[in-house]
């Protein structure tokens, strides 16, 4: 009488299909499961094998390229909010969303010197050496 079947983990190469399967998705769950292999058995391989982790990372950059190269593709279409987050990443200097932030220090100033019966110059002054001393 046997016991229960015990099943051998599959000796069949993984490797290319993850990585191929990285390439197209730049998912590990996916590629993972594609390439018959648990989620964590491409990490635990990386961690131990750096020309592994390399050819993954190229892969990931792969996939990386290809997505934008469609994010361009359908911005260029006529999608107006993808064309202008491309151009925030390529160009953040000239296109990144600006906050314009004023404050008018002499007017706060002046309430902080009314609350305490002091001369604005005077709350002024302690502001410019706190700021001073903070630097």
């Amino acid at each position: 009488m046997s016991g229960p079947v015990r099943l051998l983990p599959s000796r069949r190469p993984w490797r290319p299909t993850f990585l191929e399967l990285i390439r197209q998705t730049g998912n590990v769950y996916l590629s993972a499961r594609g390439a018959g292999v648990s989620r964590s058995t491409p990490y635990a391989l990386a961690a131990r094998n750096p020309a592994f982790a390399a050819e993954w990372a190229r892969a990931e950059a792969d996939a990386a390229d290809a997505l934008e190269a469609e994010a361009r593709r359908r911005a260029l279409e006529g999608s107006d909010p993808l064309l202008m987050f491309l151009l925030r990443g390529l160009k953040p200097e000239r296109y990144r969303e600006r906050i314009d932030v004023r404050v008018d220090l002499r007017r706060r100033a002046a309430r902080v010197a009314e609350r305490l019966g002091i001369p604005v110059d005077e709350v002024l002054e302690r502001v410019e050496r706190l700021a001073r001393e903070d630097a």
